[in-house]
């Protein structure tokens, strides 16, 4: 049997070959950049080929590199989804999901003890934050992402299943002052105090108050004064159930508090807002502690969308529905 490479510099070549760069592929196996080069080299020592065109401030595969690249991979692949098969057919144990802060602390948390019930042997593990976790890296089985729609579909190895999509509605307090007289006007909204949110990442594409007044006929010149700014959507709801203004808030995230009757909604305009999607490796997406947490996770959703907060979600329009 031909003697075959070893691990260590296979890895090493994986790495560096996605990302085209010995500093990411370093990062990802937590050693030196040096130590992926030497791996490499030895690597290339045993194949007789070099693998890599080593310019100046960046790397690129080489004929034989690009031949080798996938080869390697699949051969990953495989041994990733034998040991998936081996160690995660039975259903019971740990499932890590990761997912936004406001997805975790006001829509799935609320609901989770419904997913334990259901499958008792399974302990979830929700990693709350905004930055995209990686699978491997992280250890992640599961990630609830949101983004725009161009998140849905397949994409690559993953597997992709679109959850909800969120819309966007000025919220406050029930004693708030702007609905003494009844529901407000847009110009009596405009002269409240704003909660404004402005996470980081956030684009044009996404909604804000300058767009929902826009779509309310009366879009304000200059800038739009703000009685607080959060970096997260949970915060500005929180701010708006204790009274300090009104928010443009996600009906996802706002939901629990509307129909507790913390918050209202105000008004009749609504803004699209992007998409909840579960992804996984498309590899690992019918092993049974996934399928079963997916199947519950989108009974969810089609169980909120029948309230009657879940319902706004589709009949609330806005100048983006067409």
């Amino acid at each position: 049997m031909t003697r075959l490479p070893p691990l260590k510099s296979l890895q090493a070549f994986d790495a560096a070959a996605r990302h085209l760069s010995f500093k990411r592929a370093a990062e990802e196996l937590n050693v030196t950049p040096t130590a992926i080069s030497h791996r490499i080299r030895t690597l290339e020592e045993h194949l007789g080929h070099r693998l890599f065109h080593r310019l100046t401030r960046a790397i690129r595969l080489t004929a034989a590199g690009e031949a080798y690249a996938p080869s390697v991979r699949e051969g990953f692949a495989r041994l990733e989804a034998a040991s998936d098969a081996l160690g995660q057919t039975a259903e019971a144990g740990e499932l890590v999901v990761t997912t936004t802060m406001s997805f975790a602390t006001k829509w799935l948390t609320p609901r989770l003890h419904r997913f334990a019930e259901r499958h008792p042997d399974i302990t979830v593990r929700v990693l709350a934050t905004d930055q995209p976790l990686d699978f491997g890296r992280h250890n992640v089985d599961l990630a609830i992402r949101y983004g725009h729609d161009d998140l849905l579909g397949e994409k690559g190895d993953l597997f992709v299943a679109w959850v909800l999509t969120d819309r966007a509605v000025p919220v406050c307090a029930p004693a708030f002052p702007v609905t003494r007289d009844g529901e407000p006007t847009p110009a009596e909204i405009a002269a409240s105090p704003l909660i404004h949110y402005e996470w980081d990442g956030r684009s044009g594409r996404d909604p804000g108050w300058r767009a929902w007044f826009e779509a309310a006929g009366i879009a304000p010149d200059g800038d739009i004064p703000a009685s607080a700014v959060y970096s997260d959507e949970h915060m500005c709801v929180q701010a708006a159930i204790d009274g300090h203004g009104i928010a443009l808030a996600g009906l996802i995230a706002a939901a629990g508090d509307i129909e507790a009757g913390r918050l209202v909604p105000l008004g009749d305009i609504s803004l699209k807002s992007k998409s909840y999607v579960l992804v996984c490796p498309a590899h690992r997406a019918e092993l049974p502690r996934h399928a079963a947490f997916r199947e519950w996770l989108l009974e969810e959703a089609d169980r909120f969308r029948e309230t009657a907060v879940g319902r706004l979600l589709e009949h609330r329009q806005g100048p983006d529905d067409g």
